[in-house]
């Protein structure tokens, strides 16, 4: 008897609880399939991946930099993609140039006492991709050091890339601390 009562229960109850297909669907209970949606997306994601691409080789064609510079990744289908590491190398080239030729004039110069110095320069990358200088800050004050720095080194700054944000080149600013060292002649 007990047995008869706990299958009737459990028959009465899941008859209860239970739908039809219709009113699930009507009732927005059932959602939209999961693999379209994540489809949609990804075209979506791919659709803007190519614009930024686009606009980023625009601009720099624009500024008149080498598209070299672009690589394409094997593993997709022939996308361009930008190297982001070629302004920090540019940018360390130039500085360990110049760095030893402001060095060399330190040494023979009477105007800069002898010592450690640490050189704080703040830069600026505009849109187009000139490299200005805002401000150039020496630890222990060294005027003449300074004017060295700003006369010899930062005309000759590189032309660099651009930051691209939103699909737009943005003026971007950058801090490069420097070390010099003056010793007994």
């Amino acid at each position: 008897m007990n047995r008869v009562f706990l299958i009737l229960v459990l028959f009465v109850s899941s008859n209860c609880f239970s739908q039809s297909l219709r009113d699930s669907l009507f009732s927005g209970r059932l959602k939209a399939d999961s693999a379209l949606v994540a489809k949609s997306r990804i075209n979506e994601q791919k659709a803007k991946e190519d614009s930024v691409r686009k606009v980023q080789i625009d601009s720099l064609k624009r500024i008149g930099a080498d598209t070299t510079l672009l690589t394409v990744n094997p593993a997709l289908p022939a996308k361009p993609e930008l190297k982001y590491s070629d302004n920090n190398k540019t940018w360390k080239k130039f500085v360990d140039e110049y760095k030893a030729v402001i060095s060399a004039e330190m040494q023979t110069s009477k105007k800069i006492k002898k010592g450690d110095y640490t050189v704080t320069l703040e830069y600026e990358i505009g849109t187009d991709g000139v490299v200005s200088t805002k401000n150039i800050i020496c630890d222990p004050k060294s005027e003449a050091l300074v004017d060295l720095l700003r006369d010899r080194m930062m005309p000759n700054a590189p032309q660099l890339a651009p930051q691209i944000v939103n699909g737009a080149p943005k003026k971007s600013s950058r801090r490069q601390i420097l070390i010099f060292s003056k010793g007994k002649n």
